[in-house]
């Protein structure tokens, strides 16, 4: 049987109560590299309790990747969970393991050691850093006060009829932000909170049977995944609502999603504005299939007129981009408080959003956003590639899929795809390997030399795999 767990208040009050005792507070930096399990969460929570700058990191990170965070944040304590690899030792910083924390906030239970609430009106309230693919390639951290999320969560309450009876399932990792979203919010509205680990669609499907979830979010990957083990079969009468964003879903799979009677909430953010900006209830997705409603309250959404760009305003914007322990977030928006999504969509007559696709070269593949600049960087390193660009296709299942488009060092002896993964394994993510190689004479390119981009995906589309192009 699957253990699943309830994360309740008191005991992220005494998880709080050990970080602070280790000189966890306001001015510290913590990172926590943690499943979505009862121990990642009470640490999440607990350690965001002190008033820290707070910083997931995803359990599945290169170590690489890891690294490049880590260096830049520079924290006072690393928290790693149960199955994460604990990051190496640096000047000034200190590793703790979930299950030391945890036997730790268990002596304090036990001795009845008194804590001090983290609901207290008093308690100092975190800053959260966030980690998203930027134009330069490498992550950027984003930086996210917690009023962000306070207001968002609200706004969201409204829009769903959330309330302190609902029963969520921590069904992302909390380094993405719907993870993160969902976490802070059924703990500000009193909402129950039950934790399972990483995704797994066969213990997704048994929890929110055995525990009577009402609530839980995933990406468009997941449900796909999702309705695969139920076979279509309909969620238990107890379940209510499923939020689906983090990535564009596919007609077919929102089809098969609305005939298995999924009561689902589609909705469209990102981390840069601590998730959700806009929302489409499940009356609203059942009328008109795609739409992720109006924008949420306080939010503001405008389409540019000449390029269908999206851009964002209102009160759950990020601070900026982090620039290290000792500088001023890198404001991220213009004079006027308004933030490009990169993202394209328009406003039907009812004033419901429907987004269309992206302007920039980034691709959101299973609710990860990669920038191809960063996959291009390794692979290039392969000894078989003399060039390379990356590009998203689309995909029914991923949303889009990478394809690497590959000019071979011998053009009659090309790498093979499995080789340009296993390559790039050590120093890149699972969801940014290549899915898919083009091999092709040469790169389209603009008149300044530069990766012609948009012709990229019509040579992607037209070279055979692992064939050079005609």
């Amino acid at each position: 049987m699957t253990l699943a767990r309830s994360v309740h208040s008191r005991r992220v009050d005494r998880v709080a109560s050990v970080l602070r005792s280790y000189g966890v507070g306001p001015g510290r930096r913590v990172a926590v590299q943690a499943h979505p399990d009862a121990d990642g969460v009470a640490a999440l929570l607990g350690s965001g309790a002190t008033g820290a700058l707070v910083s997931p990191i995803g359990p599945r990170w290169a170590d690489e990747e890891r690294a490049r965070a880590l260096d830049l944040l520079e924290p006072h304590l690393v928290i790693v969970g149960a199955g994460v690899d604990s990051p190496p030792l640096s000047s000034g910083r200190v590793v703790l393991r979930t299950a030391a924390l945890e036997r730790e906030a268990r002596e304090l239970r036990d001795a009845g050691t008194g804590v001090q609430p983290s609901a207290s009106a008093k308690a100092p309230e975190a800053r959260w850093l966030l980690w998203t693919s930027g134009t330069t390639g490498a992550p950027r951290g984003v930086v996210l006060d917690h009023s962000c999320f306070r207001v968002s969560a609200k706004a969201v309450a409204v829009r769903l009829g959330l309330s302190a009876s609902d029963r969520w399932l921590a069904s992302l990792s909390f380094a993405h932000v719907g993870g993160l979203a969902l976490l802070l919010r059924a703990r500000m509205l009193g909402s129950g909170i039950v934790a399972a680990g990483s995704f797994d669609p066969g213990v997704f499907s048994e929890v929110i049977e055995r525990e009577e979830i009402t609530h839980a979010s995933l990406v468009p990957t997941q449900l796909g995944r999702v309705l695969d083990v139920r076979k279509d079969r309909p969620f238990p009468p107890s379940f209510r609502l499923l939020l689906v964003g983090g990535a564009a879903i596919s007609s077919s799979l929102l089809r098969r999603a609305l005939a298995a009677r999924v009561p689902m909430a589609l909705t469209w953010g990102m981390t840069e504005t601590a998730s959700q900006v806009a929302t489409a209830p499940p009356p609203l997705v059942r009328e008109k299939p795609g739409t992720v409603g109006p924008p949420l309250d306080g939010m503001e959404v405008e389409d540019d007129p000449d390029t269908g760009e999206l851009r964002v305003r209102g009160p759950t914007l990020t601070e900026g981009e982090f620039r290290g322990p000792e500088a001023p977030p890198s404001p991220l928006t213009d004079r006027d408080g308004w933030f490009r999504t990169g993202d394209v969509g328009w406003f039907d007559h009812d004033a419901h959003l429907w987004i269309t696709g992206r302007i920039s070269t980034r691709i959101i593949s299973g609710g990860v956003t990669i920038e191809p600049g960063e996959v291009e960087e390794v692979l290039h390193d392969h000894p078989g590639v003399e060039e390379v660009a990356v590009t998203g296709m689309p995909d029914e299942e991923w949303g889009e899929r990478l394809v690497a488009v590959v000019v071979p060092v011998d053009l009659s002896r090309p790498p093979s795809l499995d080789a340009l993964r296993e390559f790039a394994r050590e120093r890149l993510s699972s969801p940014k390997l290549p899915r898919e190689l083009k091999v092709v004479a040469a790169l389209p390119r603009t008149r300044t030399g530069k990766t012609d981009r948009k012709r990229l995906s019509k040579v992607a589309a037209s070279a055979s795999s692992g064939d050079p192009a005609p």
